[in-house]
C-alpha cells in the first residue's frame, strides 16, 4: 500500500467521530450555562458557540496537526501528495473557514446591512437571502463532485481541504488488512439462535415440564420433607408464603388461589408433590373452608 493512499472508511469515520465528540462535548457545555439567565444566552449564545466550536477545531489542528477523529486512524494533515506537514496558515484557514464563515455572514455582514437606511437596507437584505440561496445551492453541488471524486481517488474529503490543498495522511505505513469473517458468521450464528429460541421457548409448557421433572428428579425423602414442612407451617405449597386465598386441590397442601390456578391453567393434569393427587383441572379447585 502506498504511503499516499489513505483509506476512505477511515477517513469518513473520522469524520463521524468528530461530530459524534462534538455533540457530546456540547451537551455538557450547555449544563454549564443553565443557571444563566435566559436573556444572556438569547444575546450571546451564538458567540459563545462560535468560540466553543473554533477551539474544538482549532486546538487539535495546533497541536496534533489533525483533528480528535483523525488521530484514533493515525492521521495528520500534509501538504498536498508530499509528506510535509501543512503549515499553520493553511490549517488556521481550515479551521476559520469551516468554523466561523456562517457566523460572520449572519451575525456580521447582516448587522451592518440593517444599520443601512430603510430603503436600501431592505433591498440588499432581501439580496442577501437570494445570494445565499444560489451560493448554497452551487457549494451542495460542489461538495457532490467533490465526494464523487473523493470515492474514486480517496483525496480530500471536502472542498475546503481541496482548495487549500490540506489532506489527512498516515503517520506510519499501514499494512493491508487481511478480511476475516469469523465475527460475521458467529453473529450470524448467534443471530439465528437467538430467533430459534424465540420461536420455540413460548411452545414449551414449562411449568408442566417443571412439574414432572420434581415427581421424578427429586429424592423420596426430600419429598416428604417438602409435604410436611408446608403442612405444619400452613404455607402455600407454589410460593412458600401465607396462602392468600388459600384453596387444595383434595390433598392435605394448601395453595395461594393465584398459584394454584395458574399452574392449573399451564398443567390441567397437574400432580401435587408427593400426594401423586391429580388435580384434575381447575374446576376441582376448592377453598379451604369448603374443604374442611
Amino acid at each position: 500500500m502506498t504511503t499516499n493512499f489513505v483509506r476512505r472508511v477511515d477517513q469518513l469515520d473520522a469524520v463521524i467521530l468528530d461530530e459524534e465528540l462534538l455533540s457530546l462535548l456540547n451537551t455538557q457545555y450547555r449544563k454549564a450555562f443553565k443557571y444563566l439567565p435566559n436573556s444572556f444566552l438569547a444575546k450571546l449564545g451564538p458567540e459563545i458557540d462560535i468560540l466553543y466550536k473554533l477551539a474544538y477545531k482549532y486546538l487539535p489542528l495546533h497541536f496534533l496537526r489533525c483533528s480528535f477523529g483523525q488521530d484514533l486512524f493515525q492521521l495528520q494533515y500534509k501538504q498536498g501528495s508530499s509528506n510535509l506537514p501543512a503549515s499553520d496558515r493553511r490549517l488556521q484557514l481550515l479551521a476559520l473557514t469551516s468554523v466561523c464563515v456562517p457566523w460572520i455572514w449572519d451575525r456580521i455582514f447582516r448587522k451592518l446591512i440593517l444599520t443601512l437606511p430603510n430603503d436600501f437596507s431592505t433591498r440588499a437584505l432581501g439580496f442577501s437571502y437570494v445570494f445565499e440561496r444560489h451560493f448554497h445551492a452551487l457549494y451542495q453541488i460542489l461538495t457532490l463532485i467533490n465526494f464523487c471524486v473523493f470515492l474514486q481517488k480517496s483525496t480530500y474529503q471536502s472542498v475546503v481541504e481541496r482548495i487549500l490543498r490540506v489532506r489527512p495522511l498516515y503517520v506510519e505505513a499501514q499494512s493491508i488488512r487481511s478480511v476475516q469473517n469469523d465475527n460475521v458468521d458467529r453473529e450470524l450464528l448467534w443471530h439465528g439462535l437467538s430467533e430459534f429460541l424465540g420461536f420455540a421457548l413460548p411452545l414449551i409448557n414449562v411449568q408442566k415440564l417443571k412439574g414432572f421433572f420434581k415427581r421424578t428428579c427429586l429424592p423420596k425423602y426430600y419429598r416428604n420433607h417438602y409435604k410436611k414442612y408446608f403442612i405444619q407451617n400452613n404455607s402455600c405449597a407454589v410460593c412458600g408464603s401465607i396462602p392468600n386465598f388459600p384453596h387444595t386441590i383434595g390433598c392435605s397442601h394448601v395453595f395461594c388461589y393465584y398459584c394454584i390456578s395458574s399452574i392449573l391453567v399451564a398443567d390441567p393434569s397437574y400432580l401435587c408433590l408427593d400426594c401423586d393427587i391429580k388435580a384434575s383441572g381447575i374446576e376441582n379447585l376448592k377453598p379451604l373452608a369448603a374443604n374442611k
